[in-house]
């Protein structure tokens, strides 16, 4: 797995995540958000458009990153979610969690 971050605006952060998000890749995501949002950044999108499989492990990483982000008073939406990972987040039911946006810049809007 890959992780590639870009400032979109001073309190806006996009996180690309390239690969499998599972069990190997799951600490550097789950860290990379803890470090960020201890670095200030208010609204974090997780953009998942080049990410094929994600499973119990990776859903974790994403759910502390949450978790933290509410305990800090921040926002985390997610962008370009593909068939397969969509169908894994309505079945855990966490769509109703996490704001879902089709693409980055819809996700960007949200959050301005």
């Amino acid at each position: 797995m890959d992780i590639s971050c870009q400032t979109l605006e001073t309190d806006i952060l996009l996180i690309q995540v390239k690969g499998r998000l599972d069990a190997t890749s799951e600490p550097d995501l789950r860290d990379a958000l803890k470090s960020y949002l201890e670095k200030g950044f208010l609204k974090i999108i997780v953009d998942l458009q080049q990410v094929p499989f994600i499973d119990s492990s990776g859903l974790v990483a994403l759910v502390s990153g949450l978790r933290l982000a509410r305990k800090k008073r921040s926002d985390i939406v997610l962008s370009g979610i593909r068939p397969q990972v969509q169908t894994v987040f309505r079945l855990t039911m966490l769509d109703r969690i996490f704001p879902i946006h089709p693409t980055s810049d819809d996700a960007k809007r949200s959050l301005i």
